[in-house]
């Protein structure tokens, strides 16, 4: 069987495209044109100008090649249809549609001063992120309630308005591949089978060509968060599609885990929004933004129970101190081949806080930055400080380190690794120093560690 083709948000002009035209200094109607904004697969956007009144405004134009084909006239048009039929101020507002001389088609948008959401520094501060996460969840609730789903929410349409002495404000824009369900009955402009979509941030139901609802938008929000919160996608570019049509392949990191500063709550939202299977996701946009502001505004979680023998001597609101791993399982970067050599481990004995004893924990990865402690949940808090007296070839020294990163059991699973965190020395002593420059040449290599590891899992 055949299988249906596939068209993205982007479509192939009919022929061959013509060379593109500046319409710089000239008019469009009332409006004269003053430079060039961007330009993408439909159309150049321009800034203008309303020569009568002074004000300005942004034109949509359609490339002109394209505008000989009705149906890519229909979309175009249906964009500003469909945005006057929402009527939300977190989306782009579009004034007028008309033609000009030479068959040029454009519509006039509200001119927005900021950057591109893709244009922002990564990560991004928690309560940023979810501040205009906020926005976008209220623009496609509104959207999602008047029968229209976007289909292609990215970054790059996600653009942040900036006021002087105001907190930045978001608008969605071009909703070139929306589906409005009206009514009336509509020309479809597609047809089944057809996918629509940018593929890093597609649904897996869009990648299939399944008609979708309102929960394909929140996944593609949700791929958005996971970016802007680590830096990185949820899946590599070239496994994407495998993983995402596959319902027993791992999921994403969570959020949480790459970026210590997103709180859990916040995390677990974004990875929820990013289900697999649509009834798992949020049922609206609203609940979504719910969650969202719930994870970022809920406050720190407890702190974990201590060990059995530390319930009567430890006093509350102590950091804890790692319990022994009761398998420790050798990571693969570490088993030992002919090339790379013996595989290295160390011993630390941490110290009590309630100052009754230590606790004995196998370390890898040590290197001048620090070391990773295998150990068991319930780990010590991220940037809490722990003491310990680290055991180096029949010598002991004695170090302080930070907690810097959580690897907890099902990801260490994924990665092939022991649970446990990532401790950066704080002050090193001479003789650490001393040792870990001695240290250092005898380190396997990044290149014979397996790529998966090395790329996905910087511990320190």
């Amino acid at each position: 069987m055949t299988p249906s083709p596939r068209v993205y948000a982007t479509p192939p002009p009919l022929r061959e495209a013509e060379p593109p035209i500046d319409l710089v200094g000239k008019h469009l109607g009332p409006y004269l044109v003053v430079r060039k904004l961007g330009s993408g697969g439909m159309g150049t956007v321009y800034l203008a100008e309303q020569t009568r009144i002074g004000a300005r405004v942004a034109l949509k134009v359609l490339h002109p090649h394209l505008g000989q084909d009705a149906s890519l006239r229909a979309r175009f048009y249906a964009e500003a249809r469909t945005v006057n039929l929402v009527g939300h101020p977190n989306i782009v507002r579009i004034f007028d549609i008309s033609e000009a001389p030479g068959g040029l088609h454009y519509f006039v948008m509200e001119y927005l001063e900021g950057v591109p959401l893709s244009q922002l520094s990564r990560p991004m501060e928690p309560q940023l992120l979810a501040h205009l996460l906020e926005q976008a969840c209220d623009a496609l609730d509104a959207a999602h309630r008047a029968g229209v789903v976007h289909r292609d929410l990215k970054p790059d349409n996600l653009f942040v308005v900036r006021r002087e002495g105001q907190l930045p404000s978001l608008k969605v824009l071009d909703f070139g591949v929306a589906k409005a369900r009206g009514p009336k009955p509509q020309p479809a402009l597609t047809v089944v089978g057809t996918v629509l979509g940018t593929p890093a941030y597609m649904s897996p139901e869009q990648w299939t060509g399944q008609s979708v609802d309102g929960r394909s938008d929140i996944y593609a929000l949700g791929v958005t968060a996971y970016l802007v919160a680590t830096g990185r996608l949820p899946y590599p570019r070239g496994q994407m599609a495998e993983l995402l049509l596959s319902f027993t392949a791992p999921g994403p990191v969570p959020p949480h885990t790459l970026n210590p500063r997103i709180p859990v709550g916040l995390s677990e939202a974004i990875l929820r929004a990013l289900a697999r299977r649509p009834e798992e996701r949020f049922a609206t946009a609203f609940d979504f933004k719910q969650a969202v502001l719930a994870g970022v505004n809920a406050p720190p979680p407890p702190a974990p129970k201590p060990m059995l023998g530390e319930l009567e001597s430890s006093p509350r609101g102590q950091t804890p101190v790692p319990m022994s791993t009761v398998c420790l399982r050798t990571p693969r970067a570490h088993v030992s081949r002919p090339e790379a050599g013996p595989s290295r481990s160390w011993v630390a004995r941490v110290h009590r806080r309630s100052g009754t004893g230590e606790v004995e924990v196998q370390c890898i990865e040590l290197s001048r930055g620090g070391l990773f402690m295998c150990c068991a949940e319930p780990f010590p808090r991220l940037f809490s400080r722990l003491e310990f007296t680290l055991l180096l070839e029949g010598e002991t020294v004695e170090c302080v380190g930070e907690v810097v990163r959580h690897v907890e059991s099902a990801q260490a699973s994924t990665w092939g690794m022991p649970p446990g965190v990532g401790l950066q020395f704080i002050n090193p002593s001479p003789r650490l120093r001393e040792y870990l420059l001695r240290l250092r040449p005898n380190r396997p290599s990044t290149a014979q560690a397996p790529v998966a590891l090395a790329q996905e899992c910087p511990l320190l």
